[in-house]
């Protein structure tokens, strides 16, 4: 039985863009005729299982990155203290690596302190997964 694919409104917006890329990934990777005749299944699934991680890797970092820049307009629940609820001052960004369910996330991490509290934040506290 096929395996139903997950789609989200963010997915289909691009579905086209999302088919031009493949075809040009396929075509580097293979040229236009495709694999040679003989290469098993499971060699060209790994490679797309290869792409796939770097792609998925690569489209994480610069999400989170983008994020992160835009630092200064932090929405209204992570301006204040958690605590004591006084404003937050911000500090210089830290470097931050997860392990995702896409791959390794590397980023320059945000960061605010509380001078009351002297406690510092970072937006996206890694929290269990379900």
């Amino acid at each position: 039985m096929a395996r139903r694919k997950q789609s989200r409104p963010e997915v289909e917006q691009v579905e086209t863009y999302i088919e031009g890329v493949a075809k040009n990934l396929v075509d580097r990777l293979y040229g236009p005729k495709g694999p040679a005749w003989g290469t098993k299944l499971t060699e060209l699934e790994d490679v797309m299982l290869a792409v796939r991680e770097a792609l998925s890797e690569k489209m994480l970092a610069q999400a989170l990155e983008r994020q992160s820049a835009t630092s200064e307009e932090r929405p209204e629940p992570y301006q204040n203290c958690p605590s004591c609820g006084q404003p937050v001052a911000a500090k210089e960004p830290e470097p931050r690596l997860v392990q995702t369910r896409a791959g390794e996330a590397q980023w320059s991490e945000p960061s605010v302190s509380c001078r009351r509290c002297r406690r510092a934040f970072f937006p996206s506290v890694e929290e269990s997964g379900d």
